[in-house]
């Protein structure tokens, strides 16, 4: 028996090594077995027990609404917004004239562009009290940290990191603009997870608050009133030509290609397609909900999945080896929009930002300093697989596993450390904590700030 014991852990070094190095071929460490859902949910204790009930995935979402300022129910906003609060809102951010900033091109971003920003902010144009005008999203779009499509950069090589991205938002979320850009192409919104700028021909507006639900008694949770996409993403059509032997066909069929997480109301059935409730812009550019179809066979569930460990690590391996997007560019995901994706699979409403994902549910660790490697210790052996987030300093990844003391976990790298410099992933990777040990930025143990459980006080 000692023999084939030291034979599994030798194994289990040796897959470690090779885990290390194989970071950057999805190709190779596809094959390895920590790279399987499965592997990590057999070692799992009661992997299909509910780690929240529905009322408690409820409390979990008010207590996460009621900690972070930047989320919202749209549904529940005030009719109007005060000059102080939206002058807050708009520069939350600063403008970083006083930086040295880079543009597309790699050149430095001139006091002109800065000036020509700020002008077409329009804060001339708010009133001591503001009306919010309710809308839906009902095309792809990108929430800006300032009216401008214009990428603002770090350094003239950080061309994947636009400074001014704040995220990506997709139908039917809804909305509500609570100021208006001079040039009356962008709006500045508050949608359910950010505040942020969202050009204005990616929205409906509705007559009124009512309208931005097509169904006023549809929520959730409740039975066979919602489908929740399940897939990494998944096509919507606007006709019934679900099936197009086509290509040309299908592409003009597409409404949107809508990512995990997405709720839309269920209407019924019809055949082998879904019918359900989806928004457009009329003819005068108001919203109007729509019949829309999903293809039985897509992955989809009718309601949001049961909260177990099971269905969290099925759903994150379900995006392994997609690529690195920060803030949702170009319909990608970067560290924490892929968290937030498979948790809003079973309901759970996370914020947008990594650090304050760090925060929610229950905290085991929080580090403002330094703590002990004592404490450190005690936080990761209290960690769940499946339910546990690690958070570093800009970055968040989800517990898989403890395998002969290394702690691996799952997320979103664009990069690493090691002692040759830095390594680009660029995608959704099993790594363990060691990872980047003996570069001058230290080991991912070593800079874990925060450890985190995502149930609620005493639930766990």
């Amino acid at each position: 028996m000692n023999s084939v014991r030291n034979l599994l852990n030798w194994k289990l070094e040796i897959l470690t090594a090779i885990l290390l190095l194989s970071c950057l071929q999805a190709e190779a460490s596809a094959y390895l077995p920590v790279y399987k859902a499965d592997f990590w949910i057999e070692r799992l204790d009661k992997p299909d027990e509910p780690m929240l009930a529905q009322e408690q995935i409820k409390e979990l979402n008010a207590a996460i609404l009621d900690e972070d300022d930047g989320m919202a129910n749209v549904l529940e906003l005030e009719d109007t917004v005060s000059k102080q609060d939206l002058l807050e809102g708009l520069f939350k951010d600063p403008i970083p004239q006083d930086k040295n900033m880079f543009d597309r091109k790699g050149k430095g971003v001139k006091q002109d562009f800065y000036e020509k920003l700020t002008d077409n902010m329009n804060v001339e144009g708010i009133k001591e009290t503001n009306d919010l005008i309710f809308a839906v999203i009902v095309k792809r779009a990108d929430i800006r940290a300032f009216p401008t499509d214009e990428p603002v950069l770090k350094s003239p090589s950080a061309k994947n990191f636009d400074a001014f991205q704040y995220s990506a938002i997709y139908p039917p979320q809804p909305v509500a603009l609570l100021h208006k850009s001079k040039d009356e192409k962008w709006g500045f919104f508050q949608t359910p997870f950010v505040r942020g700028w969202i050009k204005l021909d990616k929205i409906a507006f509705a007559n009124n608050r009512a309208e931005i639900t097509p169904h006023a008694n549809c929520s959730l949770f409740t039975v066979h009133c919602s489908l929740v996409v399940t897939g990494s993403r998944v096509k919507v059509f606007k006709k019934q030509e679900v099936r197009s032997r086509k290509p040309e066909a299908g592409r003009k069929t597409v409404a949107e290609t809508v990512p995990m997480g997405t709720t839309l109301a269920l209407q019924g059935e019809d055949k082998n397609r879904w019918i359900v409730n989806f928004p457009e812009k009329d003819e005068n550019g108001k919203l109007r909900w729509i019949d829309a179809f999903i293809d039985k066979k897509a992955d989809i569930h009718i309601g949001p999945l049961a909260y177990t460990k099971r269905n969290v690590i099925r759903q994150a391996f379900k995006i392994l080896g997609e690529e690195y997007g920060w803030g949702g560019r170009n319909g990608l995901r970067d560290c924490s929009s892929f968290i937030k994706d498979v948790f809003s699979t079973m309901g759970i409403n996370l914020p947008r930002h990594s650090s304050h994902q760090a925060a929610a549910g229950q905290v085991l660790l929080d580090i403002d300093g330094s703590a002990s490697p004592e404490d450190m210790k005690r936080a990761l052996d209290s960690a769940v697989p499946g339910i546990t987030l690690f958070g570093l300093s800009g970055h968040i990844m989800l517990y898989l596993g403890n395998i002969n003391g290394n702690y691996y976990t799952l997320h979103q790298l664009f990069g690493y450390h090691d002692k040759d410099g830095f390594r680009t992933v660029n995608k959704v990777v099993v790594t363990n904590l060691e990872l980047g040990k003996g570069s001058n930025m230290g080991a991912i143990r070593e800079r874990v700030r925060s450890v985190n459980l995502l149930v609620t006080d005493g639930a766990n």
